[in-house]
């Protein structure tokens, strides 16, 4: 019985002391490249398992993330703005 004891928290300490995994964050550039890869990370952040955390520690892991989703946004609306402007002032013939 105490050997049964002895062992489990020997167990516990070994689960105890493994620390997690570096989490690789994806760059700006890697997330506009990537429409699904965007998706999955804004997903984490947005709903997901970053969701929850400090602000400090979301800003670390989502920053890039958000930068990205800016960017796409700001370049879809710019050229729609751009095909609306050039369809409305193209000279009919």
């Amino acid at each position: 019985m105490m050997r049964n004891i002895l062992l489990l928290c020997a167990l516990l300490v070994v689960c105890g002391c493994q620390q997690k995994q570096d989490v690789v964050v994806p760059t700006t550039k890697e997330l506009k490249a990537n429409p699904q890869l965007l998706s999955e990370w804004r997903a984490k952040c947005d709903t997901g398992e970053y969701s929850h955390l400090p602000a400090d520690q979301k800003d670390n892991l989502c920053f890039t993330t958000r930068e990205a989703a800016r960017s796409l946004s700001v370049t879809k609306a710019t050229n729609e703005e751009a095909d609306f402007f050039e369809q409305n002032t193209r000279r009919k013939k």
